[in-house]
């Protein structure tokens, strides 16, 4: 197999962690993990725990990587590779066979993956709820700096503080309702003054004994007729 990087160096067997064996590039010091290697050495791991966000720790990794930003194909069945985000805080991508799923680790990916317990959780990098969580925390990102440009500093802190104060107070909705100037939706036919409609008659104005017939005053219903049993 060669380098889906260098394209020219051949990979040699090497190991990465205990009971993961890889492929690894003497050039440029990646390593191609295959799928049956990855999920074989799973299978011996215990969960390392929640993910470990960039912002708890050091802001400078000790550790380099050197992403490679080109497409690349898979060493072994030569398909077209597939890029994921990490996200928590790591900016590289993650390079992924989706015909054999096989995985391409730059290098020092790896180190980093294991340092926010994310080195056994790399099939769900490529996986749509992992991938949305991200869109999800980008767009929570962009919507911050734009509330955070519009008001300052300042103002935005108290915003926030407004809104924690909201959140937990009993009578939320009614604060809601004084602060839009619009009475509860619930308790909204207490507010608004029903107005009843007087009788209209429309019988016409007139005097006298035709006028009380016209209206059906004095008018005696006609008797039921009943059935009469058949002879």
């Amino acid at each position: 197999m060669h380098c889906p990087c260098c394209q020219t160096s051949t990979l040699t067997r090497a190991r990465l962690d205990e009971h993961l064996a890889v492929h690894a590039c003497q050039t440029c010091e990646g390593q191609w993990v295959s799928s049956y290697d990855y999920w074989h050495w799973l299978e011996w791991q215990t969960d390392s725990g929640k993910v470990k966000s960039c912002q708890s720790m050091e802001r400078h990794d000790p550790t380099k990587t050197s992403d490679n930003r080109r497409a690349s194909f898979c060493p072994e069945c030569n398909h077209l590779m597939r890029r994921a985000k990490v996200g928590h805080g790591l900016t590289f991508y993650l390079d992924r066979c989706s015909h054999c799923g096989g995985n391409w680790f730059d290098k020092g990916e790896w180190q980093i993956l294991k340092a926010h317990n994310i080195h056994d959780k790399v099939h769900l990098v490529f996986s749509e709820p992992w991938q949305s969580q991200l869109r999800q925390a980008e767009f929570n990102r962009v919507l911050e700096e734009t509330y955070r440009s519009a008001l300052g500093d300042e103002d935005y802190a108290q915003a926030l503080s407004i809104r924690a104060w909201l959140e937990q107070h009993p009578h939320r909705d009614y604060i809601l309702s004084v602060l839009n100037q619009v009475p509860p939706i619930e308790d909204e036919s207490r507010y608004i003054p029903v107005q009843h409609a007087q009788p209209q008659n429309d019988c016409p104005k007139e005097d006298g004994h035709d006028h009380a017939i016209a209206c059906g005053h004095g008018v005696h219903p006609k008797p039921y007729d009943y059935p009469q049993p058949a002879k």
